[in-house]
């Protein structure tokens, strides 16, 4: 990675994951991504890459169309491993939208071609945070996430001299990652109501949804449940416990495109807006992000820019990001390819 990546739950220094092509007979080609994050998904790569070698039997021979008995196969053998089935989940879509010669986005039902998406700023200190920012606005990007979770106090201090210094025609959101308690998310809310924020991400433990209610009644600034949220039933307890007025959806933790359409489709049923959005990825995962998200009606906002964090990214096309404008790659598919000698050189 260009730098070490911090936030509440760890800090991370190098990305780890596992590309997934698969082949059909006529000569199609379609990429996956499994991008495992040890404190969400509890997989690190080698689990998710020995997950898809013990799964290529239930795959190589079956027939595409077949693809959601596939998968159903896959949930029932192996429970969680959710970003080894998005991985699956994704090159299987990819190559069904290149047999379908359409854009991915188009297959799911509606194509667009650019969203607008935040780029992040990691748990720093205050000076840190503000350079950080700065450097983004300097390229252009008006919306910008910034982690929180350490000190409530600092992380105030932090809010308040971005808006101090850069001023405040830009979009700013939060992100806890689960780094505080109850008492302390209210505490650093209402101190951050007066800087603009536009909502605030998984500010408790992912399992305590009685908690994230109890901050969701006492803040202003919305708050978007994200760690809580893997499973079409999470969605489901989240409304159920009315835990939170948005949704973040990422296809490492919902096992790729159809159990985040089935997310979606909960959310939009209880008028819950959500964003999609992602871990450290290379452009085939954040490309299928993308595709998702613009296939959506209720995703209102995105977080993918998880390919910037690479010093090397072996994928061309995809996706373009200048700013907060995120742009697809004209094709069909993912529209992308993966430069396998760059590949193989990385890993030498």
């Amino acid at each position: 990675m260009t730098s070490p990546f911090r936030i509440s739950l760890e800090t991370i220094s190098e990305y780890g994951g596992v590309l997934v092509r698969i082949r059909l007979s006529n000569g199609i080609e379609g990429w996956g991504e499994a991008a495992p994050f040890l404190s969400i998904t509890g997989e690190t790569w080698r689990t998710a890459l020995a997950i898809l070698e013990l799964l290529k039997p239930r795959v190589v021979g079956r027939d595409l169309s077949e693809y959601g008995q596939i998968l159903d196969e896959v949930e029932r053998m192996i429970p969680g491993n959710t970003s080894a089935k998005a991985a699956l989940d994704i090159a299987m879509h990819d190559a069904l939208a290149k047999h379908a010669h359409l854009p991915l986005n188009a297959m799911l039902g509606k194509a667009a071609s650019q969203l607008e998406t935040t780029q992040t700023v990691g748990l720093e200190n205050v000076e840190e945070t503000v350079k950080q920012t700065k450097a983004l606005r300097e390229q252009d990007a008006t919306r910008i996430k910034i982690k929180i979770g350490g000190k409530p106090e600092t992380d105030v201090k932090r809010i308040g001299a971005v808006r101090e210094t850069l001023g405040n025609d830009f979009s700013i959101t939060v992100d806890a990652n689960q780094g505080y308690t109850v008492r302390q998310a209210i505490h650093a809310l209402r101190k951050l109501e007066r800087y603009e924020i536009d909502y605030c991400e998984q500010p408790v433990h992912y399992r305590d949804l009685e908690g994230l209610a109890e901050v969701h009644r006492n803040s202003a600034i919305p708050i978007m449940a994200d760690e809580s949220v893997h499973s079409p039933q999470d969605a489901l307890e989240v409304v159920r416990r009315n835990a939170a007025d948005m949704v973040n959806i990422k296809l490492m933790k919902s096992a790729g495109i159809r159990g985040a359409s089935r997310i979606a489709a909960i959310a939009e049923a209880a008028g819950l807006p959500c964003m999609v959005g992602c871990m450290i990825e290379t452009k085939v995962a954040v490309a299928a992000g993308c595709h998702f998200a613009t296939s959506h009606s209720i995703v209102k906002y995105a977080d993918l820019d998880g390919f910037t964090s690479l010093k090397v990214d072996p994928v061309r096309g995809g996706v373009d990001l200048k700013g907060s404008k995120e742009t697809l790659a004209e094709g069909t598919g993912l529209a992308l390819t993966v430069d396998e000698a760059l590949l193989h050189k990385i890993l030498a």
